[in-house]
């Protein structure tokens, strides 16, 4: 093959999976082939597990680490999601046939933006997040709601670092089992272990471990003698939903002075300057931490609120076309969840009207029924809850309600905070959770 010749994604796809066939015995999932393809088009590790319903964690560590380390022991080099079409090109001018790949002068085929959302920045907080992580053992706190932008803005942190040839450790602590948050020992050996394979690096955990010494003590030598020690690059550690630990009292209070201390560390300590965190969390019930240990007070903190009209209308400019985008956040406000919602649901129907999708919002054949009955199960296992926001989405005005409702009522995107008073969120919810909860 010369080299006026290069791959499209159908011969890529086809070559790789023969590749790995011969390599391993197994072909390619199905869930390979869509990250591998997504890959191929450029899209983010965010954008591949919105558009196929999966966490960015399971995407970015297990999938895609999955391929690039098959890729990698297959073709005799380092192949990463940054690299692989030049490995693979290489690869296929020493061993394809000149009718796998079509002329460079050729245009390839458009691929179909249908289902990718836009990203919009929120100034100044992207730059304020890519300031902070290139600074030596630097400490970013992303605090909002569910389904209020935080994995978009996450994305876009691991996206840069990896840009500076940082290594990337994403962490999403909702897909932990409910056991290994249980135990202390348990749960350490689990997070250094996710590292261990985010990075390549073979697992010397059960030499580390003593027990004399504790959890925390073998944990941090771990991280200090055998991780820092063996990379040579900076290392982003990104920790999504932090807020899973908070119920987990002796797992939570450890773990997170453990992550204080190493933040401290870092002020003195060359090899711990290498270490970049970022924690993501949707509500403020911290366990019962020393405010001297708990890393919910340092570093630069982050709260990420709803898109501005013109956020909102740059967002849908940039994938449809329409007139009055009021339509739209006088029901959904500036969610971007609810807003980037509407808009994929426009792309895959064109033929229905903003006016008539904003009409069904509020009923169960809407563009938001799944996300709306999700949301009403979750009330009405915990009746106090679904008392509160029935109370919220009845009010013409802020109301106070408990505390603790207010916080669990906010972590989950219901009500806006404002002073001790809450109010509901926008519009859509108030329709529906006023009709839904009506009767209690």
């Amino acid at each position: 093959m010369d080299s006026d010749w290069e791959l499209t994604w159908a011969i890529a796809k086809q070559g790789v999976d023969q590749l790995l066939f011969e390599k391993t015995g197994k072909h390619l999932s199905d869930i390979e082939i869509q990250v591998l393809q997504g890959a191929w088009e450029g899209k983010s590790y965010g954008l591949i597990a919105e558009e196929l319903g999966y966490t960015l964690e399971y995407i970015n560590s297990d999938v895609g680490y999955g391929i690039w380390t098959k890729l990698s022991q297959a073709l005799g080099e380092k192949v990463t999601k940054r690299n692989f079409r030049g490995a693979l090109e290489r690869y296929s001018l020493d061993n394809g046939p000149r009718q796998s790949a079509q002329p460079k002068d050729t245009a390839p085929a458009p691929t179909s933006s249908a289902h990718q959302p836009q990203y919009v920045d929120r100034p100044p907080t992207e730059q304020q997040c890519f300031d902070a992580i290139v600074m030596p053992g630097s400490l970013i706190r992303i605090k909002a709601p569910k389904k209020m932008g935080k994995t978009w803005l996450l994305d876009r942190i691991i996206t840069y670092a990896e840009q500076q040839n940082y290594c990337t450790v994403p962490i999403n602590l909702m897909r932990i089992e409910e056991a290994v948050l249980q135990d202390l020992d348990r749960f350490l050996k689990f997070f250094c272990s996710r590292v261990n394979r985010r990075l390549l690096l073979d697992s010397q955990i059960d030499q580390y471990w003593d027990d004399e010494l504790g959890s925390n003590t073998s944990c941090t030598e771990y991280f200090e003698e055998y991780i820092l020690a063996n990379c040579d690059r900076p290392i982003l550690l990104v920790l999504d939903n932090a807020d899973r630990l908070f119920p987990y009292g002796e797992v939570a209070a450890n773990f997170f002075s453990l992550l204080r201390a190493w933040y401290e560390d870092a002020r003195i300590l060359e090899n711990w300057q290498k270490l970049r965190l970022v924690i993501a969390h949707s509500t403020d019930i911290y366990p019962n931490l020393n405010i001297n240990r708990s890393p919910f007070n340092v570093g630069l903190a982050i709260e990420l609120a709803e898109f501005t009209d013109e956020q909102v209308e740059t967002l849908i400019k940039a994938q449809i076309s329409t007139a009055n985008f009021s339509i739209l956040t006088n029901v959904v406000g500036g969610h971007p969840y609810l807003v980037q919602q509407a808009i994929n649901c426009l792309k895959i129907r064109p033929d229905i009207t903003l006016e008539t999708l904003m009409e069904t919002a509020p009923t169960e054949a809407g563009p938001y029924a799944q996300h709306l009955r999700d949301l009403l199960a979750h009330l009405q296992q915990h009746p106090e809850l679904a008392q509160a926001m029935k109370t919220v989405s009845e009010a013409s005005k802020p109301v106070r309600i408990k505390p603790e409702q207010s916080f669990i009522l906010h972590s989950l995107g219901l009500v806006r905070l404002t002073g001790n008073e809450v109010e509901v969120r926008c519009n859509l919810y108030r329709s529906y959770f006023g009709d839904r909860l009506g009767d209690l």
